[in-house]
């Protein structure tokens, strides 16, 4: 049992007027946004780029004449939203357990005692027209430093049910203190906010719409008997029974992609006594919020990838289909207090002489977080040091933030060695700096991988400076206009092939090849150089918070309470320009010979060909092909298989699966 004291929520600002088909006024629904991190306005109170999206978003709808609520975890900084931005206590308060029923795969059997007490409150704060509700105490405030649970702590530490705690709590605060208020909740990452749609699903006064911000692999789950006993102590019971997915499948091909998707951070098999994020969501919210339409587009089918045969059979893939009239494009953009700046008034000699670099000098730039698969950087340093020692005359600024500094022996090996060319700071800084560094760059370099990006702000951030893009062709930065022809009028750079390897030399090979046509386009065709960067810089103006806003607003119109059905909306149109268009098919063939068998592929524009042929246990064993004059062709010893799978890699980073069938099996 609980009890809570409810607090009063401030008075709503004039509502916003909108034309409805002739209808006459409609007020703006109040926005309550539910977000793991919203403090965007303060480095202190950030560690994603997600943040900078819950704000930007969070105050340009209140600028719009939206009332904006947030509410979000204090994780644990108190003392500085109190010392710093003046936070009062609300009065709001609530004391309950914890309805745990951790996954015994994960967790060990917990002892025999009552789930664990918890005890919540809340500070308020007001900033550019956004109340700002930061919910403390218990769970809430754990991992100051990190805000996100240590996967080290998975099984063994309560505190990693941090995010659990949160959606609890967040959901029993929207209905306490705005109670049967109409209210458009705009909550904010599925892996934090699950719980937040079903929870409002019968709720008549509450629409939810779920943003999607990072490319988690759409088939992460959590543990079912999790999720039942969490919305049954939310009094919001879900039938999970229908998100299960189908039994898995024993062919060649399935036994291939098993072995083979792991490593390219798109899917996460769904235990049978799990249940999947993205269904419980497309279900049970009224509307599905992306940050850009190559991002809506990805995840509509993940077309040209390793993983989209497996896709097309998973239950996630048929829940997003019949749910597809739910989603939109809400838009991201670069950040206010970064297009205001005026690049021109920074002194780049001074900067980068600062920085020990030569001003005379091409210089490149990369600002992430340390994530060396995700953000490519392996690839990124391998080719770096490629160009260092073939004596390029350019200069790199590398910013990798990592708690606790150096994070990467070999980058920092590379960087010592190479002290005035290549500046190395793994320190989070803020916004002046980053500003400072990107003014100075005439490039800047952002080889992601696996799709996991969406919006990038950093890269726009870059653009914004008049900083030419070397980055990967993915579908979620596509908006960028970075092309694989630099001489397309609109281009603003060099696009390189997406990759889904962890440790990829095509895209050290990409890269390496791109950084050598950068320095010489830089050195020999300033006039050309000129106009990828005025292009980049205008793309990346274009894209503001009050275009964003615009889009989000005219949608949570259209889902005001009580809820009217928004238009569909068009659907990805099968016509527009991919990527990577499909190559012509190839033919991938079994031949046996008296000593053993020969597999071999042909086909146009193949870069890579990987094999998946039967081994001593249930996993296949992968073997890369090795090149021929004609195509791709590999010997083995013993008996040939009736099958085997093959991956194959065209140029621009198109992926597709074949099955070579021998003589047996009925030919190529």
């Amino acid at each position: 049992m609980s009890g809570h004291a409810r607090t009063a929520a401030p008075a709503a600002p004039a509502a916003a007027v909108a034309a409805d088909g002739g209808a006459g006024p409609v007020p703006a629904p109040h926005v309550i946004v539910v977000a793991y991190e919203c403090g965007a306005f303060d480095p202190a109170l950030m560690r994603s780029g997600t943040a900078s999206l819950v704000w930007n978003s969070a105050r340009g709808l209140a600028r719009t004449g939206h009332r904006v609520s947030v509410v979000t975890p204090a994780h644990g900084l108190t003392g500085h939203l109190r010392r710093h931005y003046a936070a009062r206590e609300t009065g709001y308060s609530h004391r309950g357990r914890l309805p745990l029923r951790p996954d015994p795969a994960r967790w060990p059997s917990p002892p025999d005692e009552p789930p664990p007490e918890v005890a919540t409150g809340a500070l308020h704060l007001r900033r550019d027209g956004v109340d700002l509700y930061f919910l403390t105490g218990g769970l809430l405030d754990a991992y100051p430093a990190t805000f996100y649970p240590d996967p080290a702590d998975e099984g063994r530490d309560p505190r990693f049910h941090k995010p659990l705690a949160f959606q609890l709590a967040a959901v029993r605060f929207v209905r306490s203190v705005f109670g049967d208020e109409p209210a458009l909740i705009h909550a904010h990452e599925p892996l934090h906010t699950h719980l937040v749609p079903p929870a409002f699903s019968a709720d008549p006064g509450k629409s939810v719409v779920m943003a999607v911000a990072t490319n988690h692999p759409v088939n992460t789950g959590v543990y079912a008997p999790q999720v039942r006993a969490a919305l049954e102590d939310l009094d919001a019971a879900v039938d999970l029974e229908p998100y299960a997915d189908p039994p898995a499948r024993d062919t060649v091909l399935d036994a291939a992609l098993r072995a083979q998707l792991p490593g390219t951070r798109l899917d996460t098999p769904l235990a049978p006594d799990h249940v999947g994020l993205m269904s419980l969501v497309h279900d049970h919210a009224d509307g599905v919020d992306f940050l850009c339409e190559g991002q809506r587009e990805f995840q509509a089918g993940f077309e040209g990838t390793p993983f989209e045969p497996r896709y097309r059979r998973l239950t996630v893939a048929a829940v997003a289909a019949r749910n597809a009239h739910k989603q939109f494009v809400g838009g991201c953009a670069v950040s206010d207090s970064w297009l205001t700046r005026d690049e021109s008034a920074v002194d780049r000699a001074a900067v980068l002489r600062g920085l020990g670099l030569d001003p005379e000098l091409p210089t490149f730039y990369h600002a992430a977080r340390y994530a060396v698969h995700h953000k490519g950087q392996l690839e990124m340093m391998r080719a770096v040091e490629q160009v260092l020692d073939e004596g390029a005359r350019a200069n790199f600024l590398i910013r990798c933030s990592a708690a606790g500094g150096s994070a990467d022996p070999y980058f920092q090996q590379v960087a010592d060695r190479n002290r005035g060319r290549l500046y190395l700071d793994w320190r989070m800084v803020g916004e002046d700096t980053l500003f400072e560094h990107a003014a100075a760059a005439d490039y800047c370099l952002f080889p992601s991988k696996y799709e996991l990006d969406t919006f990038m702000i950093a890269q726009g951030e870059a653009m914004a400076c008049g900083a030419v893009p070397i980055a990967t062709a993915q579908y979620g930065t596509r908006h960028f206009g970075h092309a694989f022809d630099i001489r397309e009028p609109d281009a603003t750079g060099f696009a390189v092939a997406r990759s889904f390897r962890a440790d990829d030399p095509l895209l050290t090979e990409a890269l390496t090849e791109a950084l050598r046509r950068a320095v010489r386009l830089f050195t020999e065709e300033p006039a050309e150089y000129r106009r990828l960067s005025h292009n980049a810089r205008a793309r990346a103006r274009s894209l503001t918070w009050e275009a964003s806003t615009a889009l989000r607003a005219e949608r949570f119109r259209l889902l005001r309470p009580p809820l009217t059905a928004p238009p569909a909306g068009p659907r990805p149109d099968p016509s527009l320009p991919r990527c990577a268009a499909a190559p012509p098919a190839g033919r991938a063939e079994i031949r046996p010979d008296e000593d053993g068998w020969t597999l071999s592929y042909r086909g146009e524009r193949a870069l890579h060909v990987e094999a998946f042929v039967a081994g001593a246990g249930p996993t296949p064993v992968a073997h890369p092909l090795p090149r021929t004059p004609d195509g791709f062709r590999a010997r083995f010893p013993g008996p040939p298989p009736p099958e085997a799978a093959l991956l194959v890699t065209f140029e621009h980073g198109r992926h597709e699966w074949q099955v070579a069938r021998g003589p047996v099996g009925g030919g190529g």
